[in-house]
């Protein structure tokens, strides 16, 4: 039972919602914590059974984060916790927005590091049953979801990168270019991202190459919002370029959909490692190390060809299929989610 000065804290999207993340915020936190960067090794190389069962995997991804994850920059974590008179107020445990099925032994590794009960019951959007009948969304943005039904299963790749991206219109030049010349159907929301202003970009139009939508038109379509999760969820959707936001993540793994990784800032380089090298159900678009690049229309081109028309593209949606009907086992009655979910509710009731 929690003491009264203590209080449960759910963590909201930032590094902490994958293993990996969370090893890396340890090891980069100071000497205020016990963790050094060769526990944080040592705990990378326990393998996860039921995920890598290859050795090498190890060596080549703790290599990769040592090259590239030094070059990360610093970012400001939030939470919410109850507001209570206690100044000295403690946070008991936390919450993460994943689950045992992605993650695999490490939230127990972890809460013995951190000393703290963690609780993995997500994804949080499939613990609410309405959440694929939301009339209200599909109603609104029809257009997206006419455009799918009307396509072949897998046939097409939905682009977005989030609410918060605004990319260079050199970039968004190359980026269409890419997606017309991979000759693949496409949902591409292209938008001018919340922080534009703060980015000194809020004059910025940001603008499609001259004739680019009548080129591609019956095969692609360009919106600034789209219903992502119905678009995720649809039979129609085949792949996902995208800024790999641990949302995005979790709702991409969750519906079964392969990913293109494109990190942008904040916890996305550690999200794209995560669904590429550990469960192995994405490509890299363009890897940290590289994030001052322009990515050119070539490499845009082959890596829609090879996640959507190419064997290895087609093994990578296998995986995500899989994965993505242990998850929807584990939020079920006597899931594992479920029963995380049940331990925390037990917990604080008492």
């Amino acid at each position: 039972m929690a003491a009264t000065n203590e209080v449960i804290v759910a963590m909201v999207p930032f590094s902490d919602y994958s293993h990996l993340n969370n090893l890396f915020d340890l090891a980069l936190s100071g000497p205020q914590t016990s963790i050094s960067k060769t526990f944080r090794d040592l705990l990378l190389q326990q393998t996860i059974p039921d995920i890598i069962d290859d050795d090498d995997d190890h060596v080549k991804l703790i290599k990769q984060m040592q090259d590239e994850f030094p070059l990360l920059e610093p970012h400001e974590k939030y939470c919410f916790q109850m507001e209570l008179d206690d100044p000295d107020i403690q946070y008991y445990g936390e919450i993460i927005n994943s689950c045992r099925e992605t993650e695999g032994k490490y939230p127990d590794l972890l809460a013995k590091v951190k000393g703290k009960p963690l609780w993995a019951f997500g994804p949080f959007h499939m613990l609410l049953e309405s959440h694929s009948n939301s009339s209200s969304n599909i109603t609104r943005h029809d257009q997206c979801l006419q455009f799918l039904d009307k396509q072949d299963v897998n046939s097409v790749i939905f682009v977005s990168f989030g609410s918060t991206t605004t990319l260079s219109q050199e970039q968004v030049n190359e980026l269409a270019l890419g997606l017309e010349q991979s000759n693949h159907k496409f949902i591409w929301v292209l938008r001018k991202g919340d922080n534009a202003e703060k980015l000194k970009e809020k004059d910025v139009k940001i603008e499609l190459p001259e004739g680019f939508e009548e080129r591609v038109e019956g095969r692609g379509i360009v919106v600034n919002w789209a219903p992502q999760l119905e678009i995720l969820g649809h039979s129609s959707t085949g792949g996902f370029m995208t800024h790999c936001g641990w949302n995005s993540c979790i709702e991409s793994i969750s519906m079964g959909v392969p990913v293109a990784t494109w990190p942008i800032s904040y916890d996305q380089p550690f999200n794209a490692i995560f669904l590429t090298n550990l469960l192995k159900i994405g490509i890299s678009v363009k890897s940290w190390s590289h994030r001052n690049e322009l990515i050119t229309a070539s490499t845009i081109e082959k890596s829609v060809k090879t996640l959507m028309g190419t064997i290895e593209g087609e093994e990578m949606r296998r995986r995500a299929v899989e994965l993505s009907k242990q998850i929807k086992n584990s939020v079920r009655s006597g899931g594992r989610a479920r029963k995380d979910m049940e331990s925390f509710i037990s917990h604080i009731i008492e």
